[in-house]
């Protein structure tokens, strides 16, 4: 029995001679977040915090801030004037496809899903937001929402003039997106393991997935020509047939001011500089969605009318 005594007293002893080591061991918090009385935060609780001031407030991304191209600086540029974005137009800092321009307030309701970033009282113009030249604006969730055109079937509009093809689909030698094997095989036949057996006339192309006409004497080593039907030789895509063979195609026309040089390209004359796609002459209109054909005349692009306070051409 005394040893049981014994042994519980000297466990008392023990623990009476570490609590003051257990007791100092714990950290001081009230001194490590500097706690104040909650009379110096007014409707705070009864304690706050006193976090650093420096704290970080917002998260860089890595490699620094985000930097949007301008598609006119992009290597592949739409070559139709229909799908570029105009001189006057600036991309908005946000991007997202969508570019500021000044217009007369008396137009401003013209422009679909627009809105209103300055106003320049002095000048009577007014600095709006709209989808680029090349997209078309429609809603989403309450957000305007600016998406590329191209006109192109059975695919998606990767950028202005730029179809992208759904799967099933590929592009033939036209830039139209046609079947393939096994949704179908063009100018041939499906077979149940995916392959395609091609109509007299036809040979796969190299990537086995449709089939082109063949013309046995070949059509030439120039690129403006093709094999449009069997042994029968046409122009490619962005020529047309003249007495003189396959010219290119520029649409729209380079003006009086310039020559069709190639597919879309034009070739600009003495005192014609090129402007938004064509040749456009030194005009003192600003002539906006516009074509200046000479010095005091501005002709307006489809949709588009002059406005004579202005001198830009404004959505009709």
């Amino acid at each position: 029995m005394w040893l049981r005594d014994l042994g519980l007293r000297l466990s008392f002893f023990q623990l009476m001679v570490c609590l003051p080591t257990i007791y100092t061991s714990v950290p001081n918090y009230s001194e490590q977040y500097n706690r104040r009385p909650a009379s110096q935060h007014p409707g705070a609780g009864n304690y706050v915090r006193d976090y650093p001031e420096n704290r970080q407030l917002s998260y860089n991304r890595p490699g620094g801030p985000a930097k949007f191209e301008d598609p006119r600086n992009a290597e592949r540029q739409p070559k139709r004037r229909e799908y570029m974005i105009r001189a006057h137009e600036t991309l908005s800092v946000g991007g997202q496809n969508k570019c500021r321009i000044w217009v007369p307030p008396d137009t401003v309701d013209k422009y679909s899903h627009h809105s209103v970033i300055q106003k320049d009282q002095a000048n009577h113009l007014f600095m709006i937001e709209v989808c680029c030249t090349g997209y078309s604006p429609s809603r989403l969730m309450g957000v305007t929402v600016c998406r590329a055109q191209c006109g192109c079937q059975n695919g998606s509009c990767r950028r202005p003039g730029e179809c992208e093809c759904y799967d099933g689909f590929v592009q033939n030698d036209n830039g139209d997106c046609v079947f393939a094997c096994p949704l179908g095989c063009q100018n041939g036949q499906c077979f149940l393991d995916g392959s395609c057996q091609c109509d007299p006339g036809y040979k796969l192309d190299e990537t086995r997935r449709y089939c082109r006409p063949i013309c046995s004497s070949g059509c030439g080593s120039s690129t403006r020509h093709n094999c449009t039907e069997p042994e029968v030789c046409g122009c490619s895509k962005g020529y047309q047939l003249t007495d003189v063979g396959c010219q290119p195609v520029c649409e729209p026309d380079c003006g009086i001011g310039g020559l069709c040089k190639d597919n879309n390209v034009c070739d600009c004359g003495p005192g014609y500089n090129p402007k938004d796609g064509v040749c456009q002459a030194d005009c003192y209109q600003k002539c906006d969605n516009g074509v200046c054909v000479s010095r005091n005349r501005c002709i307006c692009d489809p949709g588009f009318t002059y406005h004579e306070q202005s001198t830009m051409c404004v959505p009709v």
